[in-house]
């Protein structure tokens, strides 16, 4: 059977209406398209790229709180277009350096008339920037400043980073396995809850990291 976005999207996202379901198709539809030019998404294998990323990006939506969201490092809009077709009545910022996310995002926002989304091009490593979400996302989130770092130190330079935006009540990271085998120095740092999103379609699960900051406006 060959491949659909169309059918594939139906049988990923059975709960959703049509109009969910037809914006996740049409993002699809242009995500593929500028990645066959611009490669912009982790594989080239579009169901893949529907039943691991999208999907899981899908599922991260089930345990977010809060009415607004910040995606550090947005690349191609996964998982930040995600949850703003998702939650349409929630403003949704979009951060990330490259031009050539900017230059897809804000096509996106256009095409799919999605007037949640601001789009700010930006190195958030690189500039005194102040996140003014209630809720910051990460996935995947990487730059030279933090490449080199195992996982944990990683993990710790962006929280840090983010705790400095008194405006943050929680973060959530859509990562792998490694996030279950944190410190016990680090978990005292910081107040992470885990939880792991069974996948239906692959052997390996992801998981996603939720981080509680104190002494921030919301808490």
């Amino acid at each position: 059977m060959s491949f659909s976005i169309e059918s594939t999207i139906e049988g990923v996202f059975t709960r959703e209406n049509n109009k969910v379901k037809k914006l996740l198709t049409n993002y699809l539809d242009l995500l593929f398209k500028w990645h066959n030019v611009s490669n912009i998404v982790s594989s080239s294998d579009n169901e893949y790229v529907i039943k691991r990323e999208i999907y899981d990006s899908y599922q991260l939506n089930n345990y977010l709180t809060g009415n607004s969201f910040t995606d550090v490092g947005s690349g191609g809009g996964i998982p930040g277009i995600i949850i703003s077709i998702l939650n349409p009545d929630k403003k949704v910022i979009l951060i990330d350096r490259k031009s050539t996310f900017i230059d897809f995002l804000t096509l996106v926002k256009a095409e799919l008339n999605l007037d949640n989304i601001e789009i700010i091009h930006r190195d958030v490593l690189k500039s005194n920037i102040c996140l003014n979400t209630e809720t910051v996302l990460l996935k995947n989130f990487s730059n030279k400043i933090i490449s080199k770092m195992n996982f944990e130190k990683k993990f710790l330079y962006l929280m840090k980073l983010i705790k400095k935006s008194k405006q943050v009540s929680k973060a959530y990271m859509l990562t792998g396995s490694p996030v279950l085998e944190l410190s016990k120095e680090c978990l005292k740092e910081f107040d992470v809850n885990t939880h792991v999103i069974p996948s239906p379609f692959f052997e390996t699960n992801r998981v996603v990291a939720e981080v509680k900051f104190e002494n921030t406006i919301n808490s």
